[in-house]
């Protein structure tokens, strides 16, 4: 030892090594002394990760609850893994398969990235609740909100989708039980015409009114319209006539296919109408009996009419006639006080000839038939007035030899009646009871248009009468060959 430590050589190594150390403890400053070495693995802490359920068949069941759907997770592992993993790489999981329904604590599992490890997860389970999917079929319905445009009405909403208004709707068991109404909603504020083919949304509800916002419905949207019109109202129809038939031919019948139509119109001349009379048939184009279609043409301020057409069932037949003697001239009108009487024709009676379609004819008696004299207005003194008849439908009268429709009446002042006594307005010719103002003959009735052709109400055959078979008074005044025929 001594000599190595002697040797030129060693001592020359030492005297290096022991400068190096005392230039290290002059010039290096122990403030900057490199710190221990950093370990290269950390723990990491995921406070609100979300439970994700697997497994569960969708077609049977449907998860309702979980309680808590979040977890906290502490996890180990390099550093580098950890900074490189992002909080979805951390995947918590809860495994429904073959679960059934009810309420159920089940274990979670974890699926970490790779070169992690777990430290902590809270909670490790889960409480499920799972019910049954169940499916129901329901009919939809509209609703609509809002009101249309001042002086125009909503119709009834409507459903055009290809399968009606039939949905399906699928829920979990305990929701379905809570069903009120499945609809769909339509707006109508300001409406000025009809809302046609608007796609509309399938909106389920609960029985207090509120929606089910987890409702699966098959059909989502439906197709639906609803008219917005004016103010409409359904009323008989009555036909009219224009045109002639051929002279060997009579009518026997017209039948409207429908007996109420809807017309459209404004509110305050809507509640006027009694009755539609806007089917006119064209005579001239009848030729034998069958069905033939008639528009329904709007008037009298009708703005629209439904159907825009009927069907009119024509029966004809051949014309023939038929005479009626010694029928009876009723005087009517006479002012109070007045004495009327009849010189012309002296027998208070007149003959008359009729035509028609034999079935017509052959029921037609004297009874059905009224002859009247109006004198109302008249002064005293003599005067030719015409006369007027009432005949049956589809009756006409015929005229043969210059006959003349008129009688010769003298109207005379009377004294003045006591208090008490019946005043004489009306005289039927040859003493007869006499027949007061307006009172229709009984078994009479005009059945004629302007034309000398019936008007025909809804379904009765009569012009002179309603739906019901009242006597319409104003059309009596109107008509005058085929009902009531007036000649000079």
């Amino acid at each position: 030892m001594d000599k190595w430590l002697t040797h030129p050589t060693a001592l020359k190594i030492i005297s290096v090594l022991l400068g190096v150390l005392l230039f290290a403890v002059v010039h290096i400053d122990p403030e900057t002394t490199p710190q221990a070495t950093v370990s290269s693995v950390d723990t990491q802490a995921l406070e609100a990760v979300t439970i994700e359920p697997v497994g569960l068949d969708e077609e049977k069941y449907v998860l309702t609850a979980m309680e808590p759907t979040v977890v906290r997770i502490v996890v180990e592992g390099p550093i580098s893994n950890l900074r490189k993993n992002s909080p979805a790489d951390y995947v918590v999981q809860v495994d429904l398969t073959g679960v059934k329904p009810g309420l159920q604590e089940l274990p979670l599992s974890l699926k970490l990235p790779r070169g992690i490890q777990e430290v902590e997860l809270s909670p490790r389970k889960v409480t499920v609740q799972i019910e049954e999917i169940v499916n129901k079929t329901f009919e939809a319905q509209v609703i609509t909100e809002g009101e249309p445009a001042e002086g125009y009405v909503a119709g009834t909403p409507a459903i055009l989708s290809e399968n009606g208004n039939t949905v399906q709707v699928t829920l979990p068991r305990d929701d379905m039980n809570k069903v009120g109404l499945v609809a769909v909603t339509m707006d109508v504020e300001g409406a000025e015409k009809s809302i046609e083919n608007k796609k509309a949304k399938v909106v389920v509800y609960d029985t207090e009114g509120q929606e089910i916002p987890n409702a699966k419905v098959e059909p989502s949207t439906l197709h639906v319209e609803t008219k917005v019109t004016r103010p409409f109202k359904l009323v008989p129809v009555q036909v009219r006539y224009s045109g002639s038939l051929s002279d060997d031919l009579s009518l026997v019948s017209v039948t409207p296919e429908l007996d109420m139509v809807t017309v459209y119109a404004e509110q305050q001349l809507l509640d006027e109408i009694t009755v539609y009379d806007g089917v006119v048939l064209d005579l001239s184009k009848v030729k034998q009996s069958g069905m033939i279609k008639v528009k329904t043409t709007p008037v009298d301020g009708i703005e629209a009419v439904n159907p825009g057409e009927i069907e009119l069932a024509v029966i004809v037949e051949g014309t023939t006639t038929k005479t009626l003697a010694n029928l009876p001239i009723k005087v009517i009108g006479a002012d109070s006080g007045n004495t009327v009487e009849l010189t012309s024709p002296a027998s208070g009676t007149i003959d008359l000839v009729i035509g028609g379609a034999e079935s017509v004819l052959k029921d037609v008696t004297a009874e059905d038939v009224a002859v009247i004299a109006k004198v109302d207005g008249l002064a005293p003194g003599v005067h030719t007035i015409p006369l007027e008849l009432e005949l049956p439908p589809y009756v006409q009268l015929v005229l043969e030899g210059g006959q003349s429709l008129s009688a010769t009446v003298e109207i005379t002042g009377g004294s003045v009646m006591s208090e008490g006594d019946e005043q004489q307005e009306d005289i039927e010719a040859g003493g007869a009871t006499p027949t007061p103002p307006g009172e229709s003959n009984e078994g009479g009735g005009n059945g004629g248009s302007e034309d000398g052709v019936p008007d025909v109400g809804a379904g009765n055959g009569s012009g002179n009468s309603t739906a019901d078979g009242s006597l319409n008074e104003a059309k009596l005044a109107e008509d005058v060959r085929g009902g009531v025929a007036t000649a000079a």
